[in-house]
C-alpha cells in the first residue's frame, strides 16, 4: 500500500511501458513521471508486458474484464475499477490519457474521485468526444483536462461559449524531450527522418523530395528511422513505397526500421538537418522536440501544434509536399550560414527540457487535487 498520498495513471490499452518499444503516450507519462517534484507516489496502470518496464517506476499490470465485449481500453479501465475497491486507500488523482470513454467510465463509476484526462491527440477524432455534448460532458463532470498543446486545447473547446470555456478546468500542458548532450554536438552531412512511416507523417512526401535532391549533393546522405508501430513488424504497403521511393539513392539514403529512443536520439546528434515532414494537424510534434535538444537544423511543417515549439527556431513549409520539402533541404544545402543559423538557434534556444514542462503538469495535478 502506498505510504502516502498518490496520484494513479491509466494508459490506453495498446501502450507498451517500457523504453525499448515505447509509445508517444507512455513516453510523455514516463518523462513526467521521473521528473516530477510533487509529494505523490505515482502508480502507472495498463496491459501486462512480457519485458522490463522503465526502471525506478511503479507500473502495475491490469488484464481487461471482458474485452470481447466491452473492448480493450473500456475492460481495462473495468478492471482498473475493481483494483480500486480492493484498495484500503484511495488516490488524489486519476489522470487517464488518451482516451474519453475511459475517463467518463471512471468518472460516472467513482464520482467522490478526482478524474482528469489528458489529451495527446485531438478528441474530436474520439469515441467519448467526437461531439460537443460528449466533450461538455467531460469539461462539467471531470477535475480537469490536460492539453499538450494550445491546438489541442482548443480542438476540445471547439464549440464551447465563452461561459462554457470559463467553466471548463482546462490546462495547457505541454511536452518535453530531454536534452542530454553536455556540449554542443559535432554534425555530419546527414539528414535524418525518425518517424512512426505512416501517411500522415509524410515520410513518403520527404522521400520523393530526398530523391530529387540527394544526387546533385553526393557528399550528403540520409537516415530514416521508423517503422509503422513502435516496433518492427511486416512492412506494410506504405514502406514498401517510401524505400522502393529512396532505392534509386542506393547507399545515399539507410532504412533502418525502428530504433529505441536512446538510439534514435544518437543518431540526431549527429545528423545536421532533422526532418519532421507531417501532412496532418500533429497535436504537439515530440519529433519537433528531439531533434532541437540534439541541435539539429529542424525542417518541419506549419500543421496543427507543430508552430508552438518550431516558429523561430526552425524552417517551416507552409504547404506539405515533396515539391516544397525539396525545396526547404535544398535551400540548407547551398547556403551554410542558412543551416548554422538554425543550428544556433536549436542548441540556445530549448526551453522544452522535461523538468521544466513537468513543472506545468505538476501545477495543475496540485491546482486540482487541492
Amino acid at each position: 500500500m502506498p505510504k502516502k498520498p498518490y496520484i494513479d495513471i491509466l494508459l490506453p490499452y495498446k501502450e507498451l511501458f517500457t523504453p525499448y518499444n515505447a509509445g508517444a503516450v507512455s513516453t510523455v507519462v514516463s518523462d513526467f513521471a521521473y521528473h516530477t517534484t510533487l509529494e505523490y507516489e505515482i502508480y502507472i496502470y495498463g496491459r501486462n508486458i512480457p519485458s522490463n518496464t522503465f526502471s525506478n517506476l511503479s507500473y502495475i499490470p491490469l488484464k481487461p474484464n471482458f474485452p470481447l465485449l466491452l473492448g480493450h481500453n473500456i475492460g481495462l479501465a473495468h478492471s482498473y475499477i475493481a483494483h480500486l475497491k480492493r484498495r484500503k486507500n484511495l488516490p488524489s488523482l486519476i489522470e487517464v490519457h488518451g482516451r474519453c470513454k475511459v475517463a467518463r467510465t471512471i468518472a460516472k463509476k467513482c464520482k467522490k474521485l478526482k478524474v482528469a484526462l489528458f489529451l495527446h491527440n485531438d478528441p474530436r477524432e474520439m469515441i467519448g468526444g467526437r461531439t460537443l455534448a460528449e466533450r461538455l460532458w467531460l469539461a462539467k463532470n471531470l477535475s480537469g483536462i490536460f492539453a499538450n498543446s494550445a491546438y489541442i486545447k482548443d480542438c476540445f473547446l471547439d464549440g464551447f461559449s465563452a461561459q462554457q470555456i470559463s467553466q471548463t478546468p482546462v490546462f495547457l500542458t505541454p511536452i518535453g524531450a530531454q536534452r542530454n548532450l553536455t556540449k554542443k554536438p559535432l554534425k555530419k552531412k546527414t539528414i535524418i527522418i525518425a518517424s512512426r512511416i505512416v501517411p500522415e507523417k509524410g515520410i513518403l512526401e520527404a522521400a520523393i523530395a530526398l530523391k530529387k535532391i540527394l544526387p546533385d549533393f553526393p557528399d550528403w546522405k540520409a537516415k530514416i528511422i521508423g517503422a509503422r508501430q513502435f516496433k518492427n513488424g511486416k512492412l506494410s504497403d506504405y514502406e514498401k513505397a517510401v524505400r522502393s521511393a529512396v532505392a534509386p539513392l542506393k547507399k545515399q539514403v539507410e532504412i533502418t526500421g525502428f530504433l529505441p529512443l536512446a538510439q534514435v536520439n544518437k543518431e540526431l546528434a549527429k545528423a545536421s538537418i532533422a526532418l519532421v515532414p507531417s501532412v496532418w494537424q500533429e497535436p504537439a510534434s515530440r519529433a519537433v522536440l528531439e531533434a532541437l535538444s540534439n541541435g539539429c537544423a529542424l525542417i518541419t511543417t506549419r500543421m496543427g501544434g507543430i508552430p508552438e515549439r518550431a516558429e523561430g527556431r526552425a524552417l517551416l513549409v507552409d504547404k506539405p509536399d515533396s515539391v516544397n520539402f525539396a525545396h526547404a533541404i535544398k535551400s540548407l544545402l547551398v547556403k551554410p550560414n542558412k543551416l548554422k543559423k538554425l543550428h544556433d538557434i536549436a542548441w540556445n534556444d530549448y526551453p522544452f527540457d522535461c523538468a521544466t514542462m513537468t513543472q506545468k503538469i505538476d501545477a495543475a495535478r496540485k491546482k486540482i487535487i487541492s
